[in-house]
């Protein structure tokens, strides 16, 4: 159930891609679609959305509620929003997954250090919209905490938080049942994760020997700290152009997560938005706090719990001192990658128009040949051939004879029944 850019995107992608075999392996993930877990949240937790709270996803838990009370094997449900739920909520969504089987309800929760976490999570509200700048919204966090201004407080603090997500659904599963999986620092690659998560989820255990496809194309990809503050200033400007539907659909989907990723794989730390060098020492001494009370609560962990403090600092790029001639040089890059796109768009379209109008042609050419046919049989077209082939072979002559006379019965019947009606 999260944290948020813990790497859950690409758990939750596993899962999805290998639904079949986990549910042949006795494992329920019970999507139809992949947005289903996040609707069926919203729903539970009765969240607005975009400034919605009548929202498509009303519904969506109930459907989904019912699909796990009818499974007798395991189930797992994925979504980061879970984390923010309060107990009564907790309670709810766990007597759902106990079910009529009354499963053992274990709970997951990926973490990784807050100085990682803070510079992350501001990016990916960059991509939804916000033109909210890195120093205000860690200043904001640190100072105000929950209290921070919509919806950064709640979506920071209330869903990253380890101590206080934890802390709430321990009080609806024995504290041994909840399970603190940490991101692995450096280069490990998702594999690691996935193989953390696992075991927490006892995958291993509910489906030993169970062998699911994990290379999965990156998921959620960093932008650098130019193009971040790039799309930033860009976001002033267009949530007053673009409305929210369109802004997801071609600035989130299609300008930041191809264009300005590009066909990068990852971004180097040293270019990578960082946590602003005055808040070092806060983010230290909470971090601290964290694992102190997660080490004392009795939770399951997997991995070093040391990991989720900070690293020893580097003196990372700032967005605010992006220089002019950066952000130029990225701008044309992302002009030039839009071209790109958008001819490669084109010539897609262009594809799909001539086979459809290929299809047509061949739809039309047999339907025409179905007319003739069904023309030729209409018209007594087997007896014209009959008879003129019957004249070039005499060995048919007896055939033609039968035919036309079982033709001249039957108009005799039918005049017959005309007759007496």
């Amino acid at each position: 159930m999260g944290a948020p850019k813990t790497g859950t995107t690409y758990v939750q992608a596993v899962l999805w891609r290998n639904r079949s075999r986990l549910r042949a392996a006795g494992v329920l993930y019970p999507l139809q679609q992949p947005i289903e877990h996040f609707a069926a949240t919203l729903d539970v937790r009765e969240m607005s959305w975009g400034g919605r709270a009548d929202g498509p996803w009303l519904g969506t838990w109930a459907r989904l509620a019912e699909r796990i009370e009818s499974w007798d094997g395991s189930v797992l449900l994925s979504n980061e929003l879970l984390g923010g739920v309060d107990p009564e909520q907790a309670r709810t969504i766990a007597d759902v997954l106990a079910g009529p089987a009354a499963r053992e309800v274990h709970v997951v929760f990926t973490a990784r250090d807050l100085a990682r976490q803070l510079p992350s999570d501001w990016q990916e509200h960059i991509k939804h919209r916000h033109d909210i700048s890195l120093a205000t919204f860690v200043d904001d966090l640190v100072t105000l905490g929950l209290d921070a201004p919509a919806p950064f407080g709640e979506l920071f603090w209330g869903l990253h938080d380890a101590e206080r997500v934890l802390g709430t659904w321990a009080t609806v599963v024995p504290p041994e049942q909840v399970h603190l999986v940490v991101v692995p620092r450096g280069e490990s690659g998702p594999h690691e994760l996935w193989r953390r998560f696992a075991a927490a989820a006892g995958l291993d255990e509910l489906a030993p020997g169970l062998e699911l496809d994990l290379d999965l194309k990156p998921h959620n990809v960093s932008l650098g700290v130019v193009e971040a503050e790039l799309l930033r200033r860009l976001n002033t400007r267009l949530k007053r152009e673009l409305p929210a539907r369109q802004y997801d659909d071609q600035v989130r989907k299609v300008f930041a997560e191809k264009v300005l990723v590009s066909a990068q794989r990852s971004v180097p730390p040293s270019q990578r938005p960082s946590l602003p060098p005055r808040h070092r020492q806060w983010v230290a001494d909470r971090s601290r706090r964290l694992v102190d009370a997660v080490a004392s609560a009795g939770y399951d962990v997997i991995g070093d719990l040391e990991d989720l403090l900070p690293a020893e600092p580097a003196d990372g790029p700032q967005p605010e001192d992006v220089e002019v001639d950066d952000l130029l040089a990225v701008a044309l890059d992302a002009v030039t990658g839009l071209l790109r796109h958008l001819g490669q768009l084109a010539d897609h379209r262009a594809e799909q128009t001539e086979e459809l109008r290929r299809q047509v042609v061949e739809l039309e050419s047999q339907l025409a040949s179905m007319r003739v046919e069904r023309n030729y049989w209409k018209d007594g077209g087997m007896a014209h051939r009959l008879v003129r082939f019957s004249d070039q072979h005499t060995w048919l002559v007896p055939a033609r004879r039968a035919y036309l006379s079982g033709r001249e019965r039957l108009r005799r019947e039918e005049v017959r029944r005309d007759d007496d009606d």
